[in-house]
């Protein structure tokens, strides 16, 4: 339905034409706008842009700028005026020149209201239908354009599903959403934290926004991730925006972020780069929430092989937490777990690790608080990272750890001061060791017995029996001059090789035994 009038102009030198033309014609009946007229094709050119009519009437033969050049110039500027034109007897060939422009209507002079309206009338006619094909083309743009972002989420969705699709699908489908044959890059957002699904859309928004949209192909929202099918550029490039996203979202919506970035592929390989990005990030067990992770921290092939290749234990930390020493402890559960992103065994793998080390710790509570801590155990299964593991663990078995220094203390200082006590006796005793006190006195673990001594003397077993041998050396040096260094040796429990003897009394003392027995005799020793 047209609901606008069309503006007509009339271009002609001969001024009785030019007003003949604008006075005939009821131009309310047939629904036109006369716009003005000029007397040549340069004054009317002049007059285009700011009038610009839909139907021009026009001379051939004018001064200035005839009918031809007139028609071609307006061509350029108005693609969708029609051109009507008035041309004398003689003027065929004028006229022909212009039907090759693509002018279809003209009228010989002298011509009457009757001749000019019906051309007009038949103008009208083809630009009425000329409206309505450009109305129609746009509704259908319009159209497009509203379903066209649908169309890609879904196909992105298919291909992300490993639906099949037969060639020439494919190829109708990369011709109508201009994709090209280069290699593409998925990346998978995960929000670490419960969220509506408006905040889902405007992380798309927010990604949409800082991506240049050329680089975004396809993207769509599949259950709680958000994914982005863009070209492929360099890798550094990508984290970089992926960072922006990141800290824009974060910033705005207070929730973690976690993002895959696939290897670059081609697009019948999309399925293939959506499991691995799937994979990626569950590694975040490793990395920790609020990573970007790619390939160059996820090596698929390596984890899935290096599962037998885990060999911990948890005899140190038992050690620590039995003993009362939370720095030890800090110490061997931070050994523990860097082990364990070392070895990037299979996550359901690492957990039941830790479900065993937390089991363990809990079997060295005390007696009647045992019940109180076996319960847990069970949370370490709602975790979603190591670190998270890591800070858990360490909590508790701390709490155990103090627990067990405040009701041993007392009987771990006596322990200790009858270790020294036994050393002492036995300083000139070759064999004496903390393996040989455990054997013939204590009756414990040697482990054990050696960090409960330097928990409590803050200083190893064997450090602690050569202080204490070197100081009885010197002792017997001050008082008994004469003694051979072999003889000091073996009396403080060195044996025979005196060289051994000599060399730690020097990384002791800063002398020789020589040197020292020198000293104390000419009194030069303080």
């Amino acid at each position: 339905m047209i609901d606008q009038s069309y503006k007509v102009f009339v271009v002609d030198d001969e001024r009785i034409i030019r007003e003949g033309i604008a006075k005939l014609i009821d131009w309310d009946q047939l629904g036109l706008e006369f716009t003005g007229c000029a007397p040549d094709g340069l004054s009317a050119y002049d007059q285009m842009s700011a009038i610009r009519p839909d139907i021009i009437i026009t001379d051939i033969k004018m001064p200035r700028m005839d009918g031809l050049e007139l028609i071609q110039q307006t061509m350029k500027l108005l693609p969708y005026a029609k051109f009507v034109v008035l041309s004398g007897h003689g003027e065929f060939e004028f006229a022909s020149k212009a039907m090759q422009h693509g002018v279809k209507h003209y009228l010989l002079k002298p011509c009457d209201e009757v001749d000019i309206t019906d051309v007009l009338q038949q103008v009208i006619s083809e630009l009425d239908e000329q409206r309505n094909r450009i109305s129609f083309y746009q509704i259908m743009e319009n159209q497009l354009a509203e379903a066209l972002p649908k169309v890609k989420e879904q196909l992105l969705r298919d291909c992300l599903l490993n639906r099949t699709f037969f060639k020439h699908e494919m190829e109708h489908y990369k011709k109508i959403l201009h994709i090209h044959d280069e290699k593409v890059r998925l990346i998978l957002f995960q929000l670490e934290a419960a969220f509506e699904f408006v905040e889902l859309y405007a992380l798309k928004n927010i990604s949409e926004e800082l991506i240049q949209t050329r680089n975004i192909m396809l993207s769509t929202i599949v259950g709680d991730k958000f994914i982005i099918l863009l070209e492929d550029m360099e890798l550094q490039e990508i984290v970089k925006m992926t960072t922006k996203i990141k800290e824009e979202f974060e910033s705005k919506y207070k929730i973690d972020l976690t993002l895959s970035i696939s290897n670059p592929c081609t697009f019948e390989d999309i399925p293939k780069i959506y499991y691995d990005a799937q994979q990626y990030l569950k590694y975040r067990f490793y990395l920790g929430e609020s990573s970007i992770i790619t390939s160059e921290e996820v090596d698929l092939e390596l984890s899935s092989t290096q599962t037998e290749m885990v060999n911990l234990n948890y005899h140190n930390i038992v050690m620590a937490i039995k003993i009362g020493n939370t720095e030890d402890l800090k110490d061997e559960l931070a050994y523990f777990f860097d082990k364990l992103r070392e070895f990037r065994c299979e996550i359901n793998m690492a957990i039941s690790y830790c479900i065993e080390l937390i089991t363990t710790i809990v079997r060295q509570t005390m007696p009647d608080k045992i019940n109180e801590n076996i319960p847990k155990i069970v949370p370490i299964l709602e975790m979603k990272t190591l670190e998270e593991i890591h800070r858990y663990i360490f909590g508790v078995s701390h709490v155990i750890t103090k627990e067990n220094y405040e009701v041993y203390s007392q009987k771990n200082r006596m322990l200790v001061h009858s270790m020294v006590q036994h050393i002492q006796s036995n300083l000139g005793n070759e064999e004496l060791s903390l393996q040989w006190l455990a054997k013939h006195y204590f009756y414990m673990n040697v482990d054990y017995l050696g960090k409960l001594f330097r928990k409590e003397m803050n200083e190893k077993f064997s450090q602690y029996v050569t202080r204490v041998r070197i100081e009885w050396a010197k002792e017997l040096m001050t008082n008994f001059n004469n003694y051979k260094v072999y003889e000091i040796a073996e009396q403080t429990g060195f044996g025979r090789d005196s060289q051994y003897f000599s060399n730690l009394f020097k990384k002791y003392t800063g002398y020789t035994p020589v040197e020292y027995k020198t000293m104390i005799k000419h009194d030069t020793h303080y």
